[in-house]
């Protein structure tokens, strides 16, 4: 095995090879949540698109010269959210205005109606004084007619849903999810509702990788166990290069007789990038590209993940998923943002070393 790569080397190298993918899908606002937009969203015109009242109570004209405290004003209608005031608010007058209703021709000024004689009456005093714009959001306040919204690349959480719809947007378009096939390998390993014999064990890590691909926006193609047998890994992998846009195999990428993976990808015209990282856990791990083109589709990239728990998880999380979030679009920064407390000797977690066993 080559000399172990450093890990921010291998992240740039990885990052180098991920060019966004220029496939892009409409889908639905209901389907949108998690996905990577492909294109500017911009204001269809100013927001708020009126004058509206930021409280409930009276809407008046305050003038420049303000309102003072102890006015009383003659209350000569209303101004609700789905139905404003018709007409224009006379001189000296008031309305009843509530939260979000439009503030209507003649009045320039709110007064909340807890610092008024309230709303029983023909007639309202305002308990303090109120200067002109006082409780109003103005037309355009929060957005400018055709400012950008939601840039491409941006993950839609639910925050952005919120404003697509706002907006209008009862479809938007959003980068095609990348097809991750995952592929354990072992003659030790055996599916998770088989009880396994004592020189066994169940097979977690492609669970733990397809819910992992999920959380990124991929879409996760859990492949069948590939025993140690060459013409078995062979044909399964094969299968998954053919299938998926990124390939990730378990287990079978370091040193051991039975270690077949990297020589089965290299012979499926698989081209090493780098094997081995200066990284623990995760030391084995393989990485390698494929003219996609040439073979008629399918893998472009492949992972060689080992088989412990604990290297599979670690992995995906500092050099797969930064590469699944580019193919998408998704803006990802080249240096890894890390924070480690400094002073203290770091110490292995008991519990985790118990579970993964060694790396």
């Amino acid at each position: 095995m080559p000399k172990a790569l450093p890990l921010l080397d291998a992240r740039a190298l990885v990052l180098q090879r991920a060019q966004p993918c220029s496939d892009v899908e409409r889908v639905s606002l209901a389907c949108a949540h998690g996905r990577v937009l492909a294109e500017s969203v911009r204001a269809d015109g100013p927001w708020p698109v009126t004058d509206r009242s930021a409280m409930d109570g009276f809407a008046f004209a305050a003038g420049e010269a303000g309102l003072a405290a102890g006015a009383a004003l003659p209350v000569v209608g209303e101004s609700l959210a789905g139905r404003p005031f018709a007409g224009t608010v006379p001189s000296g007058a008031a309305i009843r205005i509530m939260t979000g209703a439009v503030v209507p021709d003649g009045a320039d000024a709110v007064v909340p109606v807890e610092q008024t004689s309230g709303f029983d009456g023909g007639t309202v005093t305002v308990q303090v004084a109120v200067a002109r714009g006082a409780n109003i959001r103005r037309q355009g306040s929060e957005l400018a007619a055709g400012a950008e919204v939601l840039a491409p690349g941006a993950r839609l959480d639910a925050a952005a849903i919120g404003a697509l719809a706002v907006l209008g947007h009862a479809q938007v378009a959003v980068a095609r999810r990348p097809v991750v096939a995952i592929v354990p390998t072992g003659d030790e390993v055996v599916p998770v509702e088989a009880k396994p014999l004592p020189h066994q064990v169940r097979e977690s890590n492609s669970w733990a990788l397809a819910a992992q691909v999920a959380e990124c926006g991929g879409t996760a193609l859990r492949l069948p166990i590939a025993p140690d047998e060459p013409t078995a890994l062979r044909a399964l992998l094969q299968d998954a290069l053919a299938r998926a846009d990124v390939v990730l195999t378990i287990g079978g990428v370091s040193k051991g007789t039975h270690d077949l993976v990297h020589g089965t990808l290299q012979e499926l015209a698989v081209r090493q990038v780098f094997h081995g990282l200066d990284l623990k856990p995760g030391k084995p791990t393989f990485f390698g590209e494929r003219d996609a083109v040439a073979a008629g589709g399918g893998a472009r990239f492949v992972f060689g993940l080992p088989g412990n728990p604990a290297s599979t998880f670690t992995v995906f999380d500092l050099l797969v998923q930064p590469l699944l979030r580019r193919l998408q679009g998704e803006p990802v920064p080249e240096a890894l943002p890390l924070a480690l407390p400094g002073g203290e000797p770091w110490k292995p977690n008991a519990r985790l070393q118990a579970v993964a066993g060694p790396s």
